[in-house]
């Protein structure tokens, strides 16, 4: 038997097993449903709620899981997530080094000159990415990747409060009897990856760490609990503004605390966007005195236009079959949006604009680096007209087209404070894998009522459940 050949068989057994479990996942999540039937729903989810805002699980003032049942993932679905992502990271990862040696691919990838300056700087250790999370569609057997947050992948605090307010409820204790299921907490995990990456960078005493990100985003509430979570863990922590941060003879300061090490909540972009008074960590970055996780350089992995490389054979050398097989699996056929010739999913060569305004309905065009869902154009939506129209944004800018993915919907229900009431809303379901060292850690649910699953566009979140 080949390598190939071996690949394709235990890929297919490990989706038939996750698939398989879909059955009793179903089951489960109806028996949830029935106990809540049986339970006086109002004290339920004002109890439940009052617990997730006392734990400050809010974005802004809006409370950020508003929904009655968690979701719930099947062991063999979670085995399969992982490989999935092994493979996938592990395609991007072999690129690494040539994003920060060869120019063509960062003008490829879209890299502006100021970030090219942040990224040029050595950041102290080999990693482009320690903390990192890929946004997926979990359908049974089938997993499918849209997108790579390789920067600053926000949610593990929140996640594990989450975790916590459902653990607590006589519902979900009730239903453990029956389903065994395992929690998933990621934090642990988050301050092992930075405490580690700190000894990599040539740290030696106990880090003094800095969560930095500005104070006037509704995520704030995140950095408290992640802030009394790492403090917990005997490491002194303290949430700042970078712009009330000081650099002083190349070191880094927050008031008369000196910081070596900065959990960089901080995107680039808003950095870049008002970097004369939020420069000082980048100062002690440059002056090596602070170990930033993530560095600069996650920016390479992070742009949109990544898996437009990991799924061109032009860019595949040295991939392994296994990243290979994992990539063509579990990756959408990805092409940056120009007039050039490439292939198309199954190979063939292609014009790619005549191949775009051909394949309307089976194709979405999203920006390279933007977030929150904006400027994305979704061509099944659109009529030819509007979509002949999208092309010519995109081509005027640095965008992206991606074969049409197959979302995952979920009926879920949630309390309607107004008519105090259950109801019963289908969302979509984006199953998305919290990844430290190309391994997941964690999973983040999110819920949205239209096809864009993002909390800054409106969605929500669970917490999920590992069914043994």
């Amino acid at each position: 038997m080949t390598l190939r050949t071996k690949l394709q068989k235990d890929g297919v057994d490990a989706a038939l097993a996750a698939a398989a479990r879909e059955g009793s996942r179903v089951e489960a999540i109806s028996f949830y449903n029935t106990i809540l039937e049986k339970t006086d729903l109002r004290e339920f989810a004002e109890s439940l709620q009052q617990d997730l805002r006392d734990n400050r699980v809010l974005f802004g003032d809006r409370l950020l899981c508003p929904f009655l049942r968690p979701n719930f993932v099947g062991r063999e679905q979670l085995d399969l997530l992982a490989s999935a992502v092994r493979g996938v990271v592990g395609a991007m990862n072999v690129l690494a080094p040539r994003l920060v040696a060869e120019p063509e691919l960062q003008d490829f990838l879209g890299m502006t000159d100021q970030e090219r300056m942040l990224a040029e700087v050595e950041p102290g250790y080999v990693d482009l990415s320690v903390t990192s999370r890929l946004d997926s569609f979990l359908l049974g057997g089938k997993v499918r990747f849209v997108e790579y947050n390789a920067e600053v992948p926000a949610g593990i605090g929140y996640n594990d409060r989450m975790t916590d307010c459902f653990s607590r409820t006589k519902v979900m204790q009730e239903f453990s009897e029956f389903y065994p299921c395992s929690p998933l907490y990621t934090s642990d995990a988050l301050i092992n990856a930075l405490i580690d990456t700190y000894r990599r960078w040539g740290g030696k005493d106990e880090p003094v760490l800095a969560i930095v990100d500005y104070d006037d985003l509704p995520t704030i509430h995140e950095f408290e609990i992640l802030r009394q979570f790492f403090t917990a863990r005997g490491y002194k922590t303290v949430v700042s503004d970078p712009r009330n941060l000081e650099c002083r003879n190349g070191e880094l300061f927050s008031g008369d605390t000196k910081i070596n090490l900065v959990y960089r909540r901080l995107l680039t972009n808003e950095l870049l966007d008002r970097f004369e008074v939020a420069k000082p960590v980048f100062e002690a970055y440059k002056a090596g005195t602070v170990c930033a996780v993530n560095s600069f350089r996650s920016k390479y992995l992070h742009k949109k236009a990544i898996f437009a490389l990991i799924t061109d054979p032009k860019y595949q050398d040295g991939m392994t079959e296994e990243q290979l097989f994992a990539v063509y699996t579990h990756v959408p056929w990805t092409r940056k949006v120009e007039d050039t010739k490439t292939t198309d999913p199954e190979g063939n060569p292609i014009e790619l604009l005549y191949f775009i305004r051909q394949n309307r309905r089976d194709l979405v065009m999203k920006p390279n680096d933007e977030y929150g869902g904006k400027g994305i154009f979704v061509g099944w939506e659109l009529d030819d007209r509007e979509w002949d129209n999208a092309i010519q944004t995109a081509l005027s800018a640095h965008y992206l087209v991606q074969t049409r993915v197959e979302v995952a919907r979920d009926s879920y229900p949630s309390w309607n404070q107004e008519t105090n009431d259950i109801q019963w809303g289908e969302y979509t379901v984006d199953l998305d894998p919290f990844v430290f060292f190309g391994e997941i850690e964690g999973l983040l649910t999110r819920l949205s009522a239209t096809a864009l699953c993002n909390v800054t566009a409106g969605g929500g979140g669970v917490p999920t459940f590992i069914l043994d």
